[in-house]
């Protein structure tokens, strides 16, 4: 009978442990949109595996509307108000519709309070068929401490009140600005050529961006990255993005040697220059203390980037402009870029590939230009028709 008593004792209180727990829950991150997916449930009823993007600067959640309509039950005989959205990332805007009453929110057994509901076609915005939701920590969530464990991956929401942040800790004290999100961090970069540039500014925290550091349009520093010549250039978009790998020392105590710096040569919707985003998050456990307005960014001992196995290297873009022609506005600055090898140059009409009309190839069609031996391009330049041919390199790294 002791022996029952003394059981039953013993799991009570392994139980106790697992109920203390229950703010923690687990979250993976897919290789090729490289976001946080974490499960949400919705009404007590409804899972829902949102991605985690603290890049959203309203109050509210965003559904997809897909994922609404396999669940018309989550709101009902409630009017909404029709707004634009999209991705910040690019002009590219669709409708969504706004309710001022969600749903109940709860993570682990942390009931959450958001201001709104958006519905969005969120998959058709980002192209990710499987995107269900995305959320962020709420504007005025001063009784938690969200914690983003990336040494084991899981998200556990703690009670304020009694919460310490670790001993080896760097603090960062959140600025004010239009994100809650900013923090000043002191970043001493050295590039792989030896030169070295102080990089001191406030950064946004954006955990729906892949990247590490991002420097974009207008930053001070993009002229001194972008004369490098060992930039990566990979096709983002309808354009392309550089990559830089530095080593960094934070706070001269925790040393970055494969931080990489991205740098962005045309406008988006962010109003931030420099952003932060998961492969430099990745380096710690980040704690957000939104009631004492810091960030704690404890240093973990493994880090592995986050790779996009799909993501191809930028050649060159040609626009269509107002007329209906194809005019080459950039050529990447690299080697082994086979393109400029053959002698593409800016301001080149792009009139024919392998005979057939530019105009007429489609977007999956120019994809499968990869998979050539040999492209031969009908150009005009300097009002002269010019044909270039191009020796595709199927071997070219990939990946970003």
């Amino acid at each position: 009978m002791k022996k029952n008593i003394f059981f039953y004792l013993i799991f009570a209180a392994v139980c106790s442990g697992c109920t203390e727990n229950n703010n923690r829950v687990n979250f993976i991150i897919k290789p090729n949109k490289r976001q946080i997916i974490i499960p949400i449930q919705l009404n007590d009823s409804i899972t829902a595996n949102m991605t985690f993007d603290s890049g959203a600067w309203n109050n509210s959640l965003e559904i997809d509307s897909t994922f609404f309509v396999s669940h018309p039950f989550l709101l009902l005989n409630i009017l909404p108000d029709t707004l634009q959205t999209g991705s910040a990332w690019t002009d590219y805007r669709v409708t969504n519709l706004t309710y001022n009453v969600p749903p109940s929110v709860k993570i682990g057994n942390t009931n959450l309070v958001y201001n709104a509901l958006a519905i969005t076609n969120l998959q058709e915005a980002f192209q990710d068929e499987g995107m269900e939701g995305l959320f962020n920590i709420p504007k005025n969530d001063t009784t938690h401490v969200w914690e983003l464990n990336f040494e084991r991956n899981y998200l556990e929401i703690h009670q304020a009140t009694n919460f310490r942040m670790p001993k080896n800790c760097f603090i960062c004290p959140m600025k004010n600005g239009i994100y809650p999100f900013n923090i000043q961090l002191p970043l001493h970069v050295k590039c792989a050529d030896g030169d070295t540039l102080t990089l001191n500014h406030t950064y946004f925290i954006d955990t729906g961006m892949p990247w590490d550091i991002a420097l974009k349009y207008s930053a001070e520093e993009l002229d001194f990255f972008n004369k490098k010549e060992d930039a990566v250039w990979s096709v983002f978009m309808d354009g392309y993005f550089r990559h830089y790998t530095v080593s960094a020392p934070l706070f001269d105590d925790f040393v970055m040697d494969s931080l990489r710096i991205y740098t962005f040569d045309y406008p988006d919707a962010l109003p931030s220059k420099y952003i932060i985003g998961q492969n430099f998050l990745k380096r710690f456990n980040v704690f957000f203390d939104m009631k004492n307005k810091q960030v704690g960014l404890q240093p973990i001992k493994t880090f592995k980037r986050i790779i996009n196995p799909g993501r191809r290297r930028f050649h060159f873009s040609a626009p269509q402009n107002s007329e209906g022609k194809f005019i080459v506005a950039m050529v990447a600055n690299y080697k082994s870029n086979y393109y400029k090898t053959a002698g593409f140059q800016v301001g080149d009409e792009i009139v024919a590939v392998n005979g057939k009309p530019y105009k007429d190839i489609t977007w999956e069609e120019r994809s499968e230009f990869y998979k050539e031996d040999t492209l031969i391009y009908n150009l005009i330049r300097d009002g002269k028709p010019l044909q270039i041919v191009v020796q595709v390199n199927k071997n070219e790294e990939q990946g970003e």
